[in-house]
């Protein structure tokens, strides 16, 4: 059947060319770009071995000498995480600033500028610290010069006004120039706007972004013992702290910069308590032992009366990681000692669960220009959100 043979074998070539082939040219860039992120992404230490030699060099120990963020001229969009209204912005493109260490303290001055902090953990090879800057909301990243004189357990707090203090030292100029902080004589009888309240050795303290520490407020709460300080005033301008009073957990305000206080003894049992903010809606989170969530309240008139809103301890989850945020959309998001996301609908009662894409969390604390959370992923990774719905992946760790 030589004639049936050929002409099968004729359509068959003729079958295969109307068959409109696939870009193969684009589909193999497509490819080799996926393959490189993949890589990019699991190299882990190796990375960061590669990282260090290259940015030993590049490291500005000089005031004169600074290194270029990383940054791809063509970013590909990056991985979105997302579940329950929660969304993660990850990585833009395959750069990312990489100095040695880990991430220990982010702040923000406001949504654009913000200041990563990253050191050796106790128990590794030591090595300096190291500050890194963003003028971009935290998209690309470079190496700011840190104070001559560095010490253990540093920590870094940005103002509105855009300087930064480290350690004793204070930066005008985003990190390239710094100052030795110097305490006034006077006491520190109240907080000024612009000005920070934190906690220092049980006391409240009051921060300054041309002193620094200026020690402690003159006015504490009456009867507390602080062991809690909101990260931020409320937009009225009001300050919260959390701890116990007689024993039992308390939270106390001062709308007048420090001058007086307003104490609220809380109905519950508990180590702490923490507050969130959000408008005329105040929450205050009861602690218990391993910061299990003992309790909350509710004020819907800014903190002048609360009620509880639950009736015995919340099951799940299991513990606190950070502070609660109270959502846009009347929901109220925590991040849990096992590393999961949760949301209530019902102002704390009962939490559940967002899973979805959503990747492993650390805590989540309160700052003057939004919401820090750490160690995403469970490798050390930050995240930036205004509202605390949305968030950007920082790109540096």
């Amino acid at each position: 059947m030589p004639e049936l043979e050929t002409r099968l074998a004729r359509e068959r070539e003729g079958l295969l060319d109307a068959i409109e082939q696939p870009p193969l040219e684009r589909i193999g860039a497509r490819a080799a770009g996926i393959r490189h992120r993949r890589r990019a992404r699991r190299a882990g230490a190796a990375l960061a071995v590669v990282a260090v030699a290259g940015f030993a060099v590049l490291r500005p120990w000089s005031t004169d000498q600074e290194p270029p963020g990383v940054a791809d001229p063509s970013p590909s969009p990056g991985v979105v995480y997302t579940d329950a209204g929660i969304t993660i912005n990850g990585l833009t493109g395959d750069g990312y600033l990489d100095p040695r260490g880990w991430i220990t303290d982010v702040e923000f001055a406001d949504p654009d500028h913000g200041y990563a902090l990253v050191q050796c953990r106790a128990g590794e090879d030591p090595c300096p610290p190291s500050l890194a800057r963003s003028s971009d909301g935290g998209t690309t990243w470079a190496l700011a010069t840190m104070p001559p004189a560095q010490g253990p357990g540093l920590d870094l707090t940005a103002f509105a006004d855009g300087r930064v203090v480290v350690g004793g030292y204070v930066t005008s100029d985003g990190g390239r120039t710094w100052q030795a902080t110097s305490r006034p004589d006077a006491p520190a009888t109240s907080v000024a706007t612009g000005q920070l309240l934190r906690l220092g050795g049980g006391a409240v303290e009051v921060w300054s972004s041309v002193y620094g520490n200026r020690g402690e407020l003159v006015q504490q709460p009456p009867g507390m013992t602080v062991d809690w300080v909101a990260g931020a005033p409320s937009a009225t301008g009001a300050w919260w702290v959390g701890g116990t009073r007689d024993g039992r957990p308390a939270v106390a305000v001062t709308r007048d910069g420090g001058s007086s206080w307003q104490v609220h003894p809380l109905d519950a049992t508990g180590r702490t308590a923490q507050v969130s903010v959000l408008g005329e809606h105040v929450y205050a989170t009861v602690l218990g032992a391993d910061r299990a969530i003992s309790a909350v309240f509710l004020s819907t008139d800014s903190g002048q009366t609360f009620t509880r809103t639950t009736s015995g301890p919340v099951a799940t989850p299991d513990g606190l990681a950070g502070e609660a945020v109270p959502l846009l959309d009347g929901r109220l998001l925590v991040t849990g000692t096992d590393g999961k996301w949760y949301v209530s609908a019902d102002d704390g009662r009962t939490f559940h669960q967002a899973d979805g894409t959503l990747p492993q969390v650390g805590p989540i604390f309160r700052t003057p220009a939004g919401y820090i959370v750490r160690d995403l992923f469970g490798s050390g990774w930050a995240a930036f959100s205004a509202d605390g719905s949305t968030w950007r992946k920082l790109q540096v760790n």
